[in-house]
């Protein structure tokens, strides 16, 4: 008895091992992991926008959030969104309120926290004009000007004007009540809110702007040539002030990211100039049809309505805490060249080929967090020449002082990278810069 008991427990451990193992393939497949997917983090949104995104939904349709019925419709909305996102040809459609109400569970909390963390940038170096008067194209609910408003609220200074552009009537409902009860301090105002598409560009737009935004929104005009979208956006420029940014924001996904890039340097074209995060440390050209980068922040917080939306079987999807996305900021006046003592003994990208397993010092902007193996820590960067992609390598056994500043850079800053032997990667179709115990990794002034 004994033994068949055993050997029925034997077999049942091995079918459940089985079951699962087949599960994880299936999941791997998918791209999906379920043990992950709810994670969360603790960046969050401010309490009091959440409330808000709860409010509206409820006044909109006068049941509380919570309710089975009102989850259930935005379950639907949310899955409807992603299934436009990723076609050929992405698309979304937000003529409906319950389209709106998923794009503020499931997008907007995140599109709100990287937008912030992109303004910090420009607070860092000390280049975003005290007082803001901003044009938001395709605003939605309103996402850049929450963000715009939550970083004028932590700044406590300044004044911020918000004018803005949507097409869609049910985004605009949606962005009167969350901005006007959002934004309560006198030092921030509304100006000219256009309802029309962004293609027709309003004659009523002022002059003298100091930052035009541009956050999920060229992706879907797919429709558009690249050459149509400069044109367009060269149009809203001419309102721009000699030292305004214009902000392009786009989904981290490669294909978006990539042609982020091309457009990117078709709006250099056109006469702007770079100003982050890419960086040409030397004379040469780079080759964005190849170029995938993006900045990755730490996972936030899900919302009570994230969590609200997760309760039932496949809840994961429902969640978005990844905050990833690819941006580009463009200014009228070419960013100051950089100085570094001995910047002319570092070598340039386009020449790695000339120093296949020689030891040599270079600088790069750091494009990528970690996205290294369990033995070695690997780190995309360039300098702005390079027609091949160049990863920094440092073995993880590899924990010296010098090399930390790798780790700890933010995305975009330069590093110099002195004594790193080159390596040709045929498989990838890369230069690997491989450090060893001599290597020291620097940041550089910008």
């Amino acid at each position: 008895m004994t033994d068949k008991k055993t050997k029925n427990d034997f077999i049942q451990k091995f079918v459940e091992k089985k079951n699962n193992a087949r599960k994880k393939k299936k999941d791997a497949k998918k791209n999906i992991q379920p043990e992950k997917a709810t994670k969360t983090g603790n960046l969050r949104i401010p309490s009091r926008l959440e409330r808000l995104f709860e409010q509206y939904i409820e006044i909109k349709t006068g049941k509380p959030v919570d309710s089975p019925q009102i989850i259930e419709k935005i379950k639907n909305s949310i899955l409807a969104q992603k299934a436009g996102y990723w076609n050929k040809s992405p698309h979304a459609k937000y003529g409906k309120a319950y389209d709106v109400f998923a794009y503020m569970a499931y997008q907007a909390p995140g599109y709100i926290i990287q937008f912030k963390s992109i303004l910090k940038i420009l607070e860092t170096d000390k280049v975003l004009a005290k007082d803001l008067v901003v044009l938001d194209l395709g605003t939605g609910p309103g996402v850049v000007p929450l963000s715009l408003i939550w970083y004028m609220k932590e700044k406590r200074s300044g004044t911020l004007t918000i004018h803005a552009i949507e097409q869609s009537e049910e985004f605009l409902e949606a962005f009167r009540y969350l901005i006007s009860s959002f934004a309560t301090e006198s030092s921030i105002k509304t100006g000219i809110i256009s309802h029309t598409d962004i293609k027709s560009v309003p004659e009523s737009i002022p002059d003298e702007l100091n930052l035009i935004t541009c956050q999920n929104v060229l992706a879907e005009l797919s429709d558009m040539s690249n050459s149509e979208k400069v044109t367009l956006l060269m149009k809203y420029i001419s309102h721009l002030s000699d030292d305004g940014f214009l902000v392009i924001v786009e989904p981290a996904e490669l294909r978006h990211s990539t042609q982020l890039r091309i457009l990117q340097k078709e709006l250099e074209k056109a006469g702007l100039y770079v100003y982050s995060p890419c960086r040409y440390l030397h004379d040469g050209s780079c080759n964005p049809e190849n170029c995938w980068s993006f900045l990755e922040l730490p996972l936030m917080k899900s919302t009570r309505l994230m969590d609200l939306l997760s309760q039932d079987k496949d809840g994961y999807r429902f969640v978005n805490t990844d905050i990833k996305c690819s941006y580009s900021i463009l200014s009228k006046k070419p960013r100051p060249l950089i100085s570094h003592v001995g910047m002319e003994e570092l070598i340039p990208f386009y020449s790695l080929e000339d120093y296949l397993g020689e030891k040599i010092s270079v600088a790069g902007v750091k494009l990528s967090n970690d996205i290294g193996t369990r033995d070695f820590a690997i780190f995309l960067i360039c300098d702005g020449t390079g027609s091949h992609k160049v990863y920094l390598i440092i073995p993880r056994t590899l924990k010296t002082e010098e090399v930390k500043m790798a780790r700890y850079a933010n995305y975009g800053d330069i590093l110099r990278i002195d004594n790193v032997r080159v390596r040709w990667n045929p498989k990838k179709n890369s230069y690997n810069l491989v450090s060893g115990t001599r290597t020291r990794v620097s940041a550089m002034n910008k």
